[in-house]
Order: structure tokens, then sequence, then C-alpha cells
């Protein structure tokens, strides 16, 4: 329309201070107690409902579940990184859980499976024996010096591994190998060792458990140990998991584990759940809701066009623009539910005078 760059942003700036005055009068109910079972599920549904419709009561109850578990319960402070989602094909969604703790699909490569108050250390290498660098011809005389060859060698691994028995360790994890050798000696001294094909899952177990992975072969200090309140194994629909739960405030992990027949379906509900997760952190943060439905944008639509023709200057052109890029959002909504969107907006700005708590309900139009 020929204005100035600058007329357009002092309009924007006007109307964007003018539109979050009006969303604090839109509001329309507040959150009381964020440790509320059915008043968080309530304010967290539509969330779910926008992506999985159909299955807001069920995800909405599991998030709701994993969220309240994982909320300081000092500070009220809470980080999306403590709610993990385990996904396990087969069955149906139905059969979806929230185990207390975090979920490795790995079993442990010894007989022990279960450690309560345990002390963990996390290495970030193999666990087997140092191999030479160099390729070496070894000339053995007689069939004691073969038999007394490798005795070395073990005796000197099996001391790193007493060493961390003797450490009060139960539990070890590992990256990549474990030896024969390193898992005899591990069932010798009844520790659980488990090994993890993941970079990313060894560095989630470790903050999990609060421990520092450690890369070369020796007794970890005791800062650079974990500590878990329990590990233990679990069989989720014939698949071996291993659950480790810690409940201290700031390492009190949730997983959702989340069954289906494909997928496409666990990754299309995983992203809803990343939603509820997320909502529930805002309400954490900010415990009031405006309506939804478009009822607030066309509201606000409404309101900031209405205060452009108050402008005496050029700048509302752009803050009547500002109003109308607002009715993008029921638009949307609309066109999305097959409805005739034009009509439906004009509707909208005649009902939304009477008050803010008009929207678009896509069943029936």
């Amino acid at each position: 329309m020929g204005l100035h760059p600058s007329d357009v942003l002092i309009g924007y700036e006007k109307a964007s201070k003018y539109a979050m005055e009006l969303l604090d009068e839109a509001t329309c109910y507040e959150v009381k107690n964020i440790r509320d079972y059915d008043e968080v599920l309530r304010c967290m549904k539509a969330t779910v409902a926008s992506k999985q419709y159909g299955l807001e009561d069920l995800l909405g109850g599991l998030i709701t579940r994993a969220c309240q578990h994982a909320i300081s319960t000092s500070s009220g402070k809470f980080s999306t990184d403590n709610i993990r989602v385990q996904k396990i094909l087969g069955g149906g969604i139905q059969d979806s859980e929230v185990v207390q703790g975090m979920v490795v699909i790995r079993q442990s490569e010894t007989s022990v499976h279960r450690a309560t108050a345990c002390k963990v250390a996390v290495f970030n290498s193999n666990i087997e024996m140092n191999q030479g660098e160099t390729k070496g011809t070894v000339l053995l005389t007689s069939g004691k010096e073969l038999e007394e060859y490798s005795k070395s060698e073990e005796d000197q691994f099996e001391a790193f591994i007493k060493g961390l028995a003797d450490a009060g360790i139960r539990v070890v994890i590992c990256s990549g190998s474990m030896s024969e050798t390193a898992v005899h000696f591990f069932e010798k001294y009844k520790i659980m060792a488990m090994k993890i094909m993941s970079k990313w899952e060894l560095k989630r177990i470790a903050r999990a458990v609060g421990a520092t992975p450690v890369v070369k072969l020796a007794t970890p200090s005791p800062d650079e140990l974990g500590y878990a309140d329990e590990v233990h194994f679990k069989e989720i629909s014939s698949q071996k998991c291993t659950v480790i739960r810690r409940d201290q405030d700031e390492n009190k992990m949730a997983t959702i584990v989340l069954r289906g027949s494909t997928i496409a379906m666990l990754d299309d509900v995983e992203r809803a759940i990343d939603d509820g997760v997320n909502c529930i952190k805002t309400l954490c943060r900010d415990k009031r809701l405006v309506p939804g439905a478009g009822a607030t944008e066309i509201h606000l639509a409404k309101k900031v066009q209405d205060y452009a023709k108050t402008q005496p200057g050029l700048d509302q052109y752009a803050i009547e623009r500002f109003g109308q890029a607002l009715e993008v959002i029921p638009r949307t909504i609309a066109d999305n539910a097959g409805l005739k969107s034009e009509e439906l907006l004009a509707d909208l700005y005649a009902k939304t005078g009477e008050s803010n708590h008009w929207g678009i309900d896509v069943a029936d139009g």
C-alpha cells in the first residue's frame, strides 16, 4: 500500500502490545493445583485431541501420570527430558502403560536381574581384556607355559572386576561389547551387567542415575558413580526390558511404554505425547488458559481491528492487517473440517461481540 516500513513496524508493535493486554482479560480458566490429576488432565486433553482424536482420554491419562511423577516436589519445576517414550511393537494402544523410571530394551548379561539401593558404574567403552597393538609371535615350549600364558592377563582383569565389587558397585553398564571373560567374572562377583549400543541412550542412563561415563577400565571414583533405588528386569509383551528407577527429586524419570501395531502409528502417537508433555511444562510456568477452537483469535482480530480505527496516523493500516492476520486460525479450523470458512467467519465476528467464548465446533459446524 506504499506505507513506509517504519509505519508498519510502529503499527505492529502497537497492535502486539494491545493484543497482549487483551489476552490477560481473555483468560477463561486458571489451573489451581498442578498436582491435581483430574484438573491437569482436563487442561491438556485438548492438546492431544488435536493430534490423536478419540485417544485423548487414554493418552492424556498416561502423560498426566508420567508428568505428575516427574514434577519436582520442592520447587514445582519440571523438565521435559525426564519423560521418556519407549515404543514397543505389538499389542494395541490400550496396552500402553507408564513405568516409573527409565526403561531400556536390554537385559542383564549375567544371572543377576534385580538390584535395589545400588551403586551404578557407567563405562563409555568396551569391557574386555586389552589386546596388544601389534601382532607378536610367542614361542611356547611346554604345556605348562601354554597354561600360564593367559593366566596373568586374566588375573589382572579379575582384579579390575573385584575392585568394582569391593567398591560396592552392583550394576555395571557399558557401551559396545562385553567379552565372555568379563561376563564370567561379573557372574562370579554377582554384579548385574548390561551393554548399551546407543551412545545417546548411555548418556541418558548416566544422567538418570547421576553417574559420569568413564572411559578407562579402572574403578570409578565416588563422584563418578551413580545411584539407583532399583534396577530390575521386566518383560513387556515378550520384549525383555530393564527398568532403572531413581527417586531423587531432580532425577525422577517416567517412561511411557507405547504399544501399537505399526511403526507409523507409534511415531504419530509419540508426537502427540511430546505436545502433551510440553503443554504441562507450559502450565507449570503459567497456569492461565484462554478459550480455544479459534474463539480467542477471532476475539483478538475484532478488537485489534476496532482499535485500528481509533488511531490517527498511517500506522492504523498496519494495525488493521495485524488484526486480519489473526483470522487465519479460525479459517484454517473451518477449512480442515470441510466447513464454509467465509460464512463462519462472518458469524464469528457477529458473535464475538457478545463474549470471547464463541469458537467453531468442527463436529456440527
